[in-house]
């Protein structure tokens, strides 16, 4: 069996910056979409043969998003400029959401929607 790849590679999120993160996670879940979505980039014998998860290759690192959504959702809210930079950070993992979802993960809109709602109620705030 092939070694499973994931998106974003070991080492691409080193940077403590939460920006620098979002934009890493957000290049992670576009190179996985398009691998996901262009059958002729995978390494498999029939790309018109729906996979199960075991028969896989690549995967998108769900622990790292987890990560960096509990670290945005404890920043604090006590000024406005706060919250105008939470907004943000989490319209930006909305966007990560919204890639992802493209890739076949339709059950994700929930959680994009949930997270705009979250940024617009932060904005409307300030």
């Amino acid at each position: 069996m092939a070694n499973m790849i994931f998106y974003p590679k070991h080492g691409e999120l080193t940077s403590s910056n939460t920006k620098d993160k979002l934009d890493a996670l957000l290049a992670a879940a576009e190179q996985y979409k398009a691998i996901i979505l262009d059958p002729d980039k995978k390494d498999i014998n029939d790309p018109t043969k729906r996979q199960v998860p075991r028969e896989m290759m690549y995967s998108y690192n769900w622990d790292e998003l987890a990560k960096l959504l509990r670290e945005i959702r404890d920043f604090p809210e006590n000024s406005s400029a706060n919250r105008i930079s939470k907004a943000e950070n989490l319209s930006k993992l909305a966007e990560i959401y919204e890639v992802l979802r493209g890739a076949k993960m339709a059950k994700l809109e929930a959680v994009r929607l949930a997270l705009v709602n979250e940024a617009g109620q932060l904005k409307g705030g300030v």
